[in-house]
C-alpha cells in the first residue's frame, strides 16, 4: 500500500557551504521551516504533515550531516543554511519550529536573522548557557562506538538514552525506522553549538513558544521556562503524556498547541489560546 504522507511530499536540493540539503514540502500557506533533532531526520516531522498542510506551506530539510544531506556537519553553520533554503525557495519571511538540536538551530536563525522570522516554536531546547546542564549524554563513548564503526551498538546504546524514550508505540517504530539510517557523521566530524546566552534570548522580538513532553528531562523542562521568562514575547507549553520527542508521542496536542500559535503569528490581532 502506498504511503499517504511520501505521496504528497515533493524534494528539491538546496546548495549551501560545502554541499546540498535535501528539502522536502507539502501544502500550501505561509511557509513553516522545521528542523529536526539530532540522529533523525526530515521523517521525525511525519505526524504533522497532515495536519498542517491545508494551512502551512512545511518544508522539511535534513540538516547538514544528518539524512541525505551533502553538507558537512557543521552546526554554526546551520543557521546561514536555513537563510539559504528559504532564499532559494523564495520565503522572505517564514515560522520556524525545531525540536531538540534543531531548536538550537531555531534559535540561532532567529538571534541572527529575526526580521525574517514570524514567529519560533522550540521543543525541548537544550540551553546551557542559561540553565547550568543537569542532563548527561555521553557523546565520548558514542563517538568511540562510531569511529570504531560499530554504529549498531551505537544506536543500541543511544536509543535506550531518556531524551529517545517514547510512550506511544507509533512513535516507537518512527524513531526506530530514523535512527537504523543515522550513520554517525556528526560524530565524527563534531562541531561546536553556537551560544545562546540570556542576553541573546532576550533580543528575540517575534513571538516565541517554549514547549516541552510532560515526561521530557527536568533540565529541557527548566530551559523551557528559562526561554518563556527571557524572550519578551514568549510563552510556555506542556504536552501531556509525551517525552522528549514531543511532536511523535502525542502529535494531537502537540499539532493543536502549534498551529493555534502559528495561526496568531499569520494574524497578529490574536493570541493563542493554550
Amino acid at each position: 500500500m502506498a504511503d499517504p504522507v511520501a505521496e504528497i511530499l515533493t524534494c528539491s536540493d538546496v546548495t549551501v557551504h560545502g554541499g546540498t540539503l535535501p528539502v522536502w514540502t507539502a501544502g500550501q500557506g505561509a511557509p513553516v521551516i522545521l528542523l529536526h533533532g539530532w540522529t533523525l531526520d526530515h521523517r521525525m516531522w511525519a505526524p504533522q504533515i497532515d495536519a498542517f498542510a491545508d494551512e502551512f506551506l512545511l518544508v522539511m530539510p535534513d540538516r547538514r550531516g544528518c539524512g541525505a544531506a551533502s553538507a558537512p556537519p557543521d552546526l554554526m553553520r546551520e543557521a546561514d543554511d536555513v537563510i539559504a533554503l528559504a532564499d532559494a525557495l523564495g520565503y522572505d519571511r517564514f515560522a520556524l519550529v525545531g525540536l531538540s538540536r534543531g531548536a538550537v538551530v531555531a534559535l540561532d536563525t532567529a538571534r541572527r536573522f529575526g526580521a525574517r522570522v514570524t514567529g519560533l516554536v522550540v521543543s525541548g531546547a537544550p540551553l546551557p548557557d542559561v540553565v547550568p546542564r543537569e542532563e548527561v549524554i555521553d557523546l565520548d563513548a558514542l563517538r568511540a562506538l562510531a569511529l570504531a564503526g560499530d554504529l549498531a551498538t551505537m544506536r543500541q546504546q543511544w536509543a535506550l538514552h531518556p531524551l529517545m524514550h517514547t510512550r506511544a508505540p507509533e512513535a516507537a517504530a518512527l524513531v526506530a525506522e530514523i535512527l537504523a539510517d543515522y550513520d554517525g557523521r556528526d560524530l565524527l566530524v563534531p562541531s561546536a553549538a553556537p551560544t545562546l546566552p540570556h542576553e541573546a534570548l532576550a533580543t528575540l522580538a517575534m513571538p516565541v513558544l517554549a514547549m516541552t513532553g510532560e515526561h521530557d528531562t527536568p533540565w529541557r523542562r527548566a530551559c523551557a521556562e528559562a526561554l518563556a521568562r527571557t524572550a519578551p514575547r514568549a510563552m510556555q507549553a506542556l504536552v501531556p503524556g509525551a517525552g522528549h520527542l514531543a511532536n511523535a508521542d502525542n502529535p494531537a496536542r502537540f499539532n493543536a498547541l502549534v498551529g493555534a500559535f502559528l495561526r496568531s503569528c499569520c494574524d497578529p490581532r490574536t493570541r493563542p489560546h493554550l
